[in-house]
């Protein structure tokens, strides 16, 4: 209960105050009008966040603040069943003081994680995945020692509920089958099946949610799963495409990337070297030293190395297999599908937009659990209370201290200015036309949460098509101004050469070619439209640094914070 609330505090201390880049802007604004997100959707997670957002009592501004919330106190109870299911873990083979030290340990180090904390100060779902997740594990472990028949429906609803918040929570089945088969007898297994299925599917009731607020046609309706067909395209995620197990090297226009992490090489012999060096090692294994050894601070160009966390776990992987043969198996399993597996499964494309280390969660929290089961072997060997602590105390205390600057994000305003900025660059009753999420999920959440220039119809061509958008504005015939992206000028700017004039954060889309001179873009109203609150001390991380070094290199013109 203490290491829990000691989690939420310090989640809830650095969490962001308000929307983040990619996807939480899209989840708060669908959570708090109850809207149809992204496929395949996250129905629990959104109606566990609408409650929250009620405590806001209509003050707009606490609403992605209790949103984010969700997913501290997510993190933070986490923490919390990581320490009970080491001692489940570590309880029958080590002294029971010695495991409860090495469950502190672990659980201090997981809450510290690089990837855990980043997760648990955003509104996104991995947070509440994680805990479902966790929840599964101590369950099964719990019934394995005490066999109360009334852990193992609650494990199916569990499952079931998992899947309303992320397929990822299903990698934990060949763990719990691991735990749960050899301890049940076939025919009462059987017997029994019926009613653990009727609690899976009592879990997924909350998709129920999902059909229900498409009919009513909320403003965000992504698939408009109204029908049982659309439900079914919705859930089954058709509209993105499905990356093959074979060939390692499938996406065509990342050929010039592949050529690389291949070596030059073709066929078998190329797609091999291309899995072990670009999938397995740059898009998981570096995720995994991130967390447990030490990642480049990107702020300050210094390395921040902490390896005694990776050494604590290789101690304990290897006690743990010594030891307890099958209590060993059950953790590889979550690190092996939470980790090696889920990568060849997913087959990474050579080039990714983010990086997708939040992906392998659980195969980190597998690593956790080893960190556990090494401090409690390692009494044994110093034998000395004091220095055992000391010692064991630097590993989530230099995660801690390394980790920190990166992760506060109590003072970051920077995406909900730049959002606010993009809309405040356009003239009244606009249509601003965006490319990619970072450029329209934050403004859905200041349109749809915070009421702010609701005037401006925001049109993404990935998800309106590029056809449909072409059509719109032919029949608008420049009645309404037309602004298009930061992002779509850099990448579909050709698409208007000479018609193109910046103005603000945008770029307006001018009827005839008059927009650009010798000097160069014309620009109009610049500085009165951009407006900021933060300071040169605020978190900003890569995308935002990004974001502004390219619109500075675009305009000319350098951000003056205030």
């Amino acid at each position: 209960m203490l290491l829990s609330l000691f989690a939420s505090f310090i989640y809830l201390l650095t969490m962001d105050r308000t929307a983040s880049w990619w996807d939480c802007g899209e989840f708060i604004a669908t959570s708090w009008q109850l809207g149809v997100g992204h496929p395949p959707g996250a129905p629990l997670y959104q109606l566990v966040t609408h409650v929250a957002m009620l405590l806001s009592f209509g003050n707009a501004m606490l609403v992605a603040p209790l949103c984010n919330a969700v997913s501290a106190v997510c993190g933070g109870v986490t923490v919390g069943l990581l320490y009970l299911t080491v001692v489940e873990l570590a309880g029958e083979r080590w002294q029971q003081s010695n495991c409860r030290t090495g469950a502190a340990i672990a659980a201090l180090c997981y809450l510290f994680c690089d990837t855990v904390w980043f997760s648990a100060v955003e509104s996104e779902v991995y947070a509440m995945a994680m805990l479902l997740c966790s929840l599964d594990v101590w369950v099964a472990l719990r019934w394995r020692r005490t066999r109360n028949g009334r852990l193992l429906p609650l494990l199916a609803l569990l499952l079931g509920m998992g899947v309303c918040v992320h397929l990822m929570t299903l990698l934990v089945l060949p763990a719990l089958a691991l735990v749960v088969l050899p301890g049940c007898k076939v025919w009462s297994l059987a017997k029994r099946l019926p009613l653990y299925a009727a609690f899976f599917l009592l879990g997924l009731t909350p998709y129920a949610v999902v059909p229900i607020r498409a009919a009513a046609n909320p403003p965000i309706n992504e698939g408009n799963p109204s029908t049982v067909e659309n439900f079914k395209k919705y859930v089954g995620r058709d509209q993105y495409a499905k990356a093959p197990l074979y060939p390692r090297m499938w996406r065509e226009r990342d050929s010039a990337y592949t050529a690389y992490w291949s070596g030059g090489h073709d066929g078998l012999l190329g797609n091999a070297i291309y899995y072990g060096s670009y999938q397995l090692g740059y898009m998981y294994g570096r995720y995994l030293m991130y967390n447990f050894i030490g990642r480049e601070n990107l702020k300050t160009g210094r390395i921040v190395v902490f390896v005694l966390p990776l050494l604590l776990a290789l101690w304990g992987l290897l006690c743990h297999r010594r030891r307890c043969r099958r209590g060993y198996w059950v953790v590889m399993l979550l690190f092996l599908f939470g980790g090696v597996v889920l990568n060849f499964y997913l087959n990474h494309p050579c080039y990714e937009p983010r990086e997708r280390d939040y992906a392998y969660v659980l195969s980190f929290y597998a690593v956790a659990l080893w960190i556990g089961i090494g401090a409690a072997d390692f009494y044994g060997v110093v034998h000395h209370a004091k220095v055992f602590l000391l010692l064991m105390l630097l590993a989530p205390l230099t995660m801690a201290i390394g980790n920190w600057s990166d992760h506060d994000r109590s003072r970051c305003h920077a995406v909900h200015d730049i959002a606010l900025n993009h809309l405040q660059s356009c003239d009244n009753d606009a249509i601003l036309i965006t490319l990619g999420d970072n450029d329209t999920f934050p403004l859905w959440y200041l349109q749809q949460v915070e009421g702010r220039r609701t005037d401006v119809d925001v049109y993404n061509l990935g998800l309106t098509g590029y056809g449909n958008l072409m059509r719109m504005l032919d029949e608008n015939d420049y009645r309404r101004p037309v602004y298009v992206s930061q992002y779509f000028y850099q990448r579909f700017g050709w698409l208007y050469e000479g018609r193109l004039r910046c103005e603000g954060f945008c770029w307006r889309v001018l009827p005839t070619k008059e927009g650009v001179d010798d000097r160069g873009p014309l620009m109009r109203h610049v500085r009165d439209s951009i407006e900021w609150h933060i300071t040169t001390a605020e978190y900003k991380d890569r995308v935002t640094r990004s974001f502004l070094r390219d619109w500075e290199s675009t305009t000319g013109l350098k951000v003056e914070f205030k």
